[in-house]
């Protein structure tokens, strides 16, 4: 249906409009009961308000001359301002810990969490267990439902809250045998490591008794092997899987017809379901677009900054819920875990960020880290299984288990089966009919959680260097920066070493010894750049061979299986534009270009649509269909080609590049720029019947709200969304965004892209500011919930306080847990 024009004198001045503002009035209204009820401690903080006004105001002219280069404007502070006074009483989770010690040493804290005005949580504790105890209660204060779910995945529960769309992960989980794995690690790992896991544990287990009101779940208590199993789900299951070359409909087939060969050894009456929630493989991460798109990490050495000290973005682009959604996180113990950074909801650790020292960023690589084998099946003369190796026959392992699901109220069990050779489980049977067992780098051993544990001790890089190449954190592209003026980047991978002649990018044959992993390379033969003169590194998910100039390196210096299919990506060409011309860079200017949002995608299409326009070939075969593509061309080519809300032009190229993508157009070999332009014309056609108007602006179609828990991945017209400049990251823009699924040419929900940035400046102390894309909290009733999304969309940050000092002074509340 089509919809009236809207002219751009109706698109609203400010993140939050009039509509939304009155629907809000009523829940408002609502919550007075409760606000008054709280008045008499707020009353209480009235005299120590006031007292800091004389400051504040004497504060007001300098920082007015500062306004332009600020990452966080005074025009945003002052919109912030009510949700820093409402935090004064209103509460940030359902966990209710005493602040009462009265001087009985068995009750005081292990922990004092002190939240910022944007409910950061920032961790003080004389000891690390302490601190991590205090994480853990902050983290499920925050969102315990996420962390229970992201445990029930990794324990191969998941059905037993969601019904039959959890079983295929849950069968998956249960045959890469996450939980027996992660319970062996723990019970291996250093004492040191153990008492982390065992206060991380017992934070969220205390934070868990100590709340009030009825919670919703299935977990009564959790055991320090969760946070092990959870990075074994996450990584494993849900990537390593497709790296491997894993598609869903080879384990959907096992999982309906079990192993051939051998009725007995079949599962005991096929998994029949059709809802198939395949959060693995090509479509990892489910319905909201959770499959990773890249991430960004820049470096700056002192020869490039004003101040002379180094300069590091941490830019992750992921799923902006789901297991991916972060959590930021600073622990400060007296014993020395001291850190600031990112994490998971459910891992122990934080595991980017910085400590007062140095610090580092990761984003994705493609190493071949994971190989998938077909088996030569047949039954043995006793009736069970075997499989053909090294010129004789071996025996497939058989195991069965009890998945339970739910249905409606109640839980039914669903026996399964498991097969397994010494290769690995058995994942699948190809469209060939080859069963598939796959083996994934460091799956059995673990030890990512103990690499973290040193990388944050570090306080050097030669510290830190030696923690990395312990290599147990399976990839991952790592930049790092220091205090000492140091900058580096790391192709890190537990690269499996594979003899001369196999090739590993396919399927390998079972049968044949030669295809075994011959260990695994070393870090020093990893490729890796360390203080290079240009003064500047990068990594957008691209091919380490363009981190920065004029490297010393290429990829014939390496085995072909040990670099993945990286490329030059668009991302990696517009970090470069920006990092290579920059000089006395201050942290005011780099928290700015880090949100760059021209698309160097542009700078080649545009010329092929003029040339496609220009010498009528284009509009033969564009057919002339809309009016308006002649102007359109014209106006592209006079673009600035930068991503904004105001942009049309934007708009066009987003939508044509998805219908050129799509597969729609197939013109003549070398006839791209005629393609291009019939991919536009479908582009025109599709705004113009969605809008009445083809001059849409990118901020009508690309909004950000934070879906409900458990609610619907749409847009909600009723709810408060945002326009966001930021564009996908294919196009090259820095500030990657991602909306939609493709070809809709109405108001988008976005789904994935910039999810955490921060910068961070290595000084006599760090300095550093940070932003998430909707808030801290996953409770809608928060104040947190989605209170850094107007910066986020403005393209500001809010500080991160890392001193004791800075953070107490800051602090709008604080608990003491124990």
């Amino acid at each position: 249906m089509s919809r009236p024009p809207i002219q751009r004198a109706d698109l609203p001045p400010c993140p939050t409009e009039l509509p939304t503002l009155r629907a809000s009035l009523p829940p408002l209204r609502a919550s007075l009961p409760p606000l008054r009820a709280k008045l008499p401690p707020l009353r209480a903080k009235l005299p120590p308000l006031r007292a800091s006004l004389p400051p504040l105001r004497a504060s007001l002219p300098p920082l007015r001359a500062k306004l332009p280069p600020l990452p966080v404007e005074l025009p945003t502070l002052l919109v912030k301002l009510p949700t820093m006074l409402a935090l004064a009483i209103v509460g940030s989770g359902a966990c209710a810990p005493s602040n009462d010690t009265s001087g009985d040493p068995d009750t005081a804290p292990r922990a004092v969490i002190h939240r910022d005005a944007w409910g950061a949580p920032h961790v003080l504790a004389e000891t690390d267990a302490g601190a991590v105890f205090g994480m853990a209660w902050a983290l499920a204060d925050d969102d315990w439902p996420l962390i229970e779910g992201n445990y029930l995945n990794a324990l191969g529960r998941s059905a037993e809250l969601h019904g039959e769309s959890g079983l295929s992960d849950d069968w998956m989980a249960r045959a890469l045998r996450i939980a027996p794995l992660s319970e062996a690690e723990y019970a291996a790992a250093p004492q040191h490591l153990r008492d982390l896991l065992d206060a991380f544990a017992e934070g969220i287990n205390a934070c868990l008794d100590a709340q009030s009101g009825e919670r919703v779940g299935l977990l009564e208590r959790i055991e320090p092997w969760y946070p092990l199993a959870l990075i074994r789900y996450k990584y494993y299951q849900n990537e390593f899987l497709g790296y491997a070359g894993l598609r869903g409909r080879w384990t959907d087939r096992l999982l309906d017809q079990g192993l051939a060969g051998s009725a007995a050894l079949q599962a005991p009456g096929p998994m029949q379901t059709a809802a198939r929630s395949s959060r693995f493989y090509e479509r990892q991460f489910g319905p909201l677009g959770r499959r990773p798109r890249g991430s960004n990490e820049w470096a700056l050495a002192p020869s490039r900054t004003a101040s002379g000290n180094t300069l590091l973005l941490i830019n992750p682009h992921q799923s902006f819920v789901g297991v991916q959604r972060y959590a930021e996180i600073h622990v400060d113990s007296e014993e020395g875990l001291r850190f600031s950074g990112l994490t998971v909801f459910g891992f122990a650790l934080p595991y980017m960020g910085h400590n007062e020292r140095l610090g580092w960023a990761y984003t994705d690589n493609y190493a071949d880290h994971s190989d998938l084998w077909a088996l030569d099946i047949a039954a043995g003369p006793s009736g069970g299984l075997t499989y053909a190796y090294d010129g004789g026959r071996r025996p497939i392992e058989v195991a069965s288990d009890t998945l339970l699901v739910r249905v409606d109220d109640r839980l039914e069990p669903r026996p399964v089966r498991f097969w397994r050779s010494h290769h690995g489980p058995v994942v699948g049977i190809d469209d060939d009919g080859r069963p598939l067992a796959v083996k994934l780098a460091r799956m059995d051993e673990g030890g990512w959680l103990e690499q973290w544990d040193a990388m944050i001790r570090a306080r050097d890089l030669d510290e830190w260097t030696a923690a990395a190449a312990r290599l147990r954190v399976a990839y991952m592209n790592a930049m790092y920066a220091d205090a000492d003026g140091n900058i580096g980047y790391l192709y890190g991978s537990a690269v499996p070493v594979r003899r001369a002649g196999v090739d590993p990018s396919g399927i390998l044959d079972g049968s044949d010894p030669a295809t075994e992993w011959q260990g695994f390379h070393t870090f020093d033969e990893l490729p890796q750049v360390w203080n290079p003169d240009s003064g500047w590194l990068m990594n957008t998910n691209s091919t380490p061979f363009t981190a920065t100039v004029d490297l010393p390196m290429s990829r014939d210096d390496f085995p072909p299986y040990m670099v993945g299919a990286e490329t030059d990506n668009a991302r990696a060409r517009s970090s470069r534009r920006v990092l290579s011309n920059v000089r006395d860079v201050t942290f005011e200017s780099f928290a700015q270009a880090v949100w760059d949002s021209r698309l160097s995608v542009a700078d080649d299409v545009v010329p092929l649509l003029q040339a496609a326009w220009g010498d009528g070939s284009g509009q033969a075969h564009g057919g002339g269909r809309s009016p308006h593509l002649g102007r359109v061309v014209a106006r592209l080519a006079l673009w600035d080609r930068v991503a904004d809300t105001a942009s049309v032009e934007t708009t066009w190229l987003l939508l044509a590049s998805e219908a050129y993508n799509s597969g729609e157009f197939e013109p003549e070999p070398g006839d791209e720029g005629a393609r291009w332009l019939a991919a536009l014309d479908r582009a025109l056609a599709l705004l113009a019947n969605e809008w009445d108007t083809v001059d849409v602006p990118w901020g009508w179609v690309n909004r950000h709200q934070r879906p409900l828990p458990d609610g619907r991945a749409v847009l909600d017209p009723e709810r408060e969304s945002l326009a966001i400049g930021g564009a996908p990251g294919g196009l090259g823009s820095v500030f990657s965004y991602y909306g939609g699924r493709g070809l809709e040419a109405g108001p988008r929900l976005g789904r994935g892209g910039n999810s955490f940035v921060k910068v961070i400046e290595f000084g006599a102390s760090p300095r550093a500011a940070s932003i998430l894309n909707y808030g801290q909290s996953g409770d809608p009733e928060s104040p947190h919930f989605f209170d850094q999304a107007r910066l986020y969309a403005a393209r500001s940050f809010k500080p991160a306080w890392f001193t004791r000092a800075d953070v107490e002074a800051n602090s709008v509340s604080h608990v003491e847990v124990r």
